[in-house]
């Protein structure tokens, strides 16, 4: 079977129907009330499920917005009024004793915005709100591929498990053969010892093996905060893959990555407070208007004023030049971590590329040639053709050869998660 043209039916199938749901609408999914309760398998659409509704991480976002709108309000607010009073002539000596020449004064003043600064505040709040929806798919991303590559872990233990129980099968079986052969006289004693401790290196290796499938386990179930396991098994296969898709046009997708988005949202953000710094070149004009009451003249008259600072635009210069610099910035920092993400990608293409490789070899061509050795040699033990260290030779080189599988195909898992992560296309199904 070639790997290659194979689409998995386990463990990348919720992946894209997941990732897609979360994308568009940039909300968790919702967990279905089963999946809370006692499961005998754990799919990933489940996985992902909980840890987008769960995780901790992506329920400080909703609490961003909520700041956001709160400054978006206080932005939007028009310069507050300001009442005031003045008293003059007061408790003086002289002509100014008493109140007789009293004059007193109250004042309503405001300042009254030029320049468009209201809208420009409120734009760059809204900006800064597009900043964090896209802060929230990089982490949904990011926690999607966490989830991904745990899974996998999780994959990988069950099938080194079903391996070392079948490592344990043959030794015991190995074991029964040499005891024939021993109480037949025809193989030494020492032969018999070296089986058993076979046996016993067998069980260990299972025992070691159930423990870091429960350790995984535990790993998996701690992103959506729980702790402990309410599953038996994880569903899905290693061995099989999607078909390879073109480097081109992985790194294409790669450009629609949330990173990058995130770059076209900073700047944004980066060109509303250039819009901002420029509205203090127009300076605002402060006025006021009041009543004046004159006790010595015994009369009362309206007053009002305005003021203007001067050398407005000469003092927002240095705001502008700054704002502008940190907004240019950003275009570098783009094409830096573009370079970044092609070499990663890079990597994780010829990595899978490697991965897939050493599957088909090992199913195709080694692990049938050690099956069929160890299947004469066996034979030939019991004729006596062959000494026990060469029967115990055939078997470990078979089971080390299931092993390198299950290590490749967890490999080839591992590079087509970060190439989903990366490109935030899912490549293949794994439900």
């Amino acid at each position: 079977m070639n790997i290659q043209s194979v689409c998995v039916p386990s463990c990348m199938h919720t992946l894209r129907v997941c990732l897609t749901i979360f994308i568009a609408a940039f909300i968790p999914a919702v967990v279905q009330a089963e999946t809370s309760q006692q499961t005998t398998s754990l799919s990933l659409s489940q996985a992902m499920q909980q840890t987008l509704e769960q995780h901790p991480a992506l329920q400080v976002f909703p609490l961003r917005e909520q700041k956001l709108e709160g400054q978006k309000k206080t932005a939007n607010l028009r310069p507050a009024y300001v009442v005031g009073a003045d008293i003059e002539n007061l408790a003086g000596t002289g002509e100014l004793s008493g109140v007789k020449s009293l004059e007193t004064s109250v004042t309503l003043s405001s300042v009254l915005e030029l320049g468009d600064k209201r809208r420009s505040r409120v734009d760059l709040v809204e900006q800064q709100t597009e900043v964090v929806r896209v802060e929230r798919q990089i982490k949904a991303l990011d926690l999607l591929g966490e989830v991904t590559r745990r899974y996998v872990l999780t994959l990988n233990s069950q099938e080194r498990v079903q391996l070392a129980e079948v490592g344990l099968e043959l030794a015991q079986t190995t074991l029964t053969e040499v005891k024939k052969r021993v109480n037949s006289a025809v193989a030494p004693k020492a032969d018999m010892w070296r089986a058993e401790a076979a046996v016993e290196q067998a069980k260990l290796t299972l025992s070691a093996e159930r423990r870091q499938l429960e350790t995984n386990k535990m790993l998996l179930v701690n992103l959506w905060g729980s702790y402990q396991p309410d599953f038996k098994s994880v569903s899905g296969s290693l061995y099989e893959l999607d078909s390879a898709v073109p480097f081109d046009t992985l790194f294409e997708q790669v450009q629609q990555n949330p990173k990058i988005e995130f770059f076209a949202t900073e700047t944004r953000v980066r060109d509303a407070q250039v819009r901002l710094a420029r509205t203090e070149q127009v300076a605002d004009l402060t006025w006021s208007v009041g009543i004046r009451r004159d006790e010595g003249l015994d009369a009362t008259a309206f007053v009002a004023g305005v003021s203007i600072p001067l050398f407005s635009r000469q003092r927002a210069e240095g705001n502008i030049e700054a704002a502008l610099a940190a907004r240019n910035e950003i275009t570098y920092q783009r094409q830096d971590l573009l370079l970044q993400l092609h070499s990663q990608l890079y990597r994780a293409y010829l990595g899978r590329k490697q991965a897939v490789e050493s599957i088909n070899k090992l199913q195709q061509v080694i692990i049938p040639k050690l099956m069929e050795s160890l299947k004469q040699t066996r034979s030939g033990y019991q004729r006596g053709l062959y000494s026990y260290l060469d029967l115990l030779t055939v078997r470990e080189n078979m089971l080390q050869a299931k092993r390198d599988v299950i290590e490749a195909a967890t490999a080839a898992h591992q590079f087509q998660a970060e190439i989903e992560q990366l490109t935030a296309q899912p490549l293949a199904d794994m439900d």
